[in-house]
Parts: structure tokens; C-alpha cells; sequence
């Protein structure tokens, strides 16, 4: 890959196009980091995977209620195409750690947890809670043959010292349908996070006119939610094509949440 390079800029958001590797070392210090890193290698291995002992695979396409589900997000997301997160935590997480003044917010798939919160507290964040995203309407487990997946956790940590958020004593769950293939978000990536999701974690997390850092920024949801709701944001990703329509989305402005 070239050189790191500003994608996209405008008096809210900073877009990096390049390694978040090579980016993060150059930055100066943020007040947050809510990022949404590719998942574990294990989850690409199972992907790639039979479904069970007899071998079934994953249908092309499955019906379930009204809605169609294509496996094209995931044969690219097993294909590898966003890279897994297993030789980017620990730098990463040495960075965030260097790089907040308060929250650090980290996505991850349930049995990488427990590893992006190790890295966090080695690299001396203060470890405060493991969030929840519950999906009333999650991908379906296609085989049948075991229970599917609901819900995906997020690493909560703070920067040593006092801690304050929006949320007053509300529990760290948060109720959001999924972006489904073909629907107003996606923005042509494999697991985009739903806008509303977002939308929330920044306002419970965050403060006007604080800065957000998205490591991961991908379709650069995270960006949009920081630049809608009056916050500054500085945003990551290698994917060149994921940086075009971000910078697209972005150039939108601030529309009407809910658009």
C-alpha cells in the first residue's frame, strides 16, 4: 500500500486513506475512540467452514418470515476481504490507549472480547464494562443446526481518571435492527453498523465539540454520527473504494437523522 494520505476533509472530519498502523502513531491526542475492528480470524475460519458433520454448506440464498438473505456479505467477509484483527489489536490498542482523553468504545465478535480488553488494560486503559448490541432481527444460523448469533459486544474503557457519561444509570444494551443487503446504509460494505446505533453511542459517550477517532472507519457510519450531532471525527481505512463512498456520504452533510 502507498503512503497514508488525507482522503477526504471538510471543518468536521478528517479522512485517512492507508493502515491504521501507520496512521495512528502520526496523530495528536482525541477525546474518544468508537470503532467497529474486522472480526477474529476464528469467525473467517468457521465462515469458510461446513456448517456441520455431514458437511452442509451455506445456501446461496434462504428465506426467513419476509426478508431474503444472500451469503454474498458472507463469502466476502470468509474470503477475507476485510482482513481479520488478530496482528492489529495489540498495536492498536497501545494507540488508543496513547491516544484518548476519555472513552474508548471497541466492537469485536463475542470471542475476541476478552482479548481487545486484555490489550486495553495491558496498554493502560481502565477497563469499565463490556457492552451489548442486541439485534431483534439477526442473520439466521443457515445450517439450523445450532442456536445463531444475537447480539455482538463492545469493549468499554476509559483513559485513567474520573469518568463521566450521558446514560446516567441506563445498563450498556443497545436495541438496533440490522443494515439488511440492498437497504438505505449499507454503502456497499460487507457489516456496516446501523446508523441509529451509532447515532446513540455518540451522544450517550461523547460531548459536543469533542473529537471522535474511527480507526476502522469503513463506510464510516461513526463519522457520519460525530459529524450529524455537532462532534469532530477523524477516520481510518485502508479500503480505497470504502473511502470513495464514505467521502460521498460525507459531502451529504448534515441531512435529518432519520433521512
Amino acid at each position: 500500500m502507498s503512503e497514508p494520505r488525507i482522503y477526504y476533509q471538510d471543518d468536521a472530519v478528517t479522512l485517512w486513506h492507508g493502515d491504521c498502523r501507520d496512521v495512528l502513531p502520526q496523530l495528536e491526542r482525541v477525546d474518544h475512540v468508537i470503532t467497529d475492528p474486522p472480526y477474529s480470524r476464528d469467525v473467517y475460519t468457521r465462515l469458510r467452514a461446513p456448517n456441520t458433520k455431514k458437511g452442509s454448506g451455506t445456501p446461496s440464498r434462504l428465506g426467513i418470515g419476509n426478508h431474503q438473505y444472500s451469503s454474498t456479505s458472507i463469502e466476502r467477509l470468509a474470503a477475507g476481504e476485510i482482513g481479520d484483527v488478530n496482528d492489529l489489536s495489540l498495536p492498536v490498542a497501545i494507540e488508543i490507549a496513547r491516544l484518548i482523553r476519555r472513552w474508548a468504545i471497541v466492537f469485536s465478535d463475542v470471542e475476541y472480547a476478552h482479548i481487545w480488553r486484555e490489550h486495553l488494560t495491558d496498554a493502560g486503559c481502565r477497563y469499565v464494562r463490556t457492552g451489548a448490541w442486541v439485534k431483534p432481527d439477526p442473520m439466521p444460523q443457515f445450517s439450523g443446526d445450532r442456536p445463531a448469533v444475537g447480539f455482538e459486544p463492545c469493549s468499554i474503557v476509559h483513559a485513567q481518571g474520573p469518568m463521566k457519561w450521558n446514560g446516567g444509570g441506563h445498563a450498556a444494551v443497545w436495541i438496533h435492527n440490522t443494515v439488511k443487503g440492498g437497504a438505505v446504509g449499507r454503502h456497499d460494505h460487507p457489516c456496516p453498523k446501523p446508523e441509529s446505533l451509532m447515532l446513540e453511542l455518540v451522544e450517550l459517550f461523547t460531548d459536543s465539540g469533542e473529537t471522535i477517532l474511527d480507526p476502522f472507519a469503513g463506510s464510516s457510519t461513526t463519522l457520519v454520527a460525530a459529524k450529524r450531532l455537532g462532534r469532530k471525527a477523524i477516520g481510518i481505512e485502508m479500503n480505497e473504494a470504502h473511502c470513495e463512498s464514505s467521502a460521498r456520504r460525507l459531502q451529504q452533510g448534515a441531512l435529518a437523522l432519520f433521512a
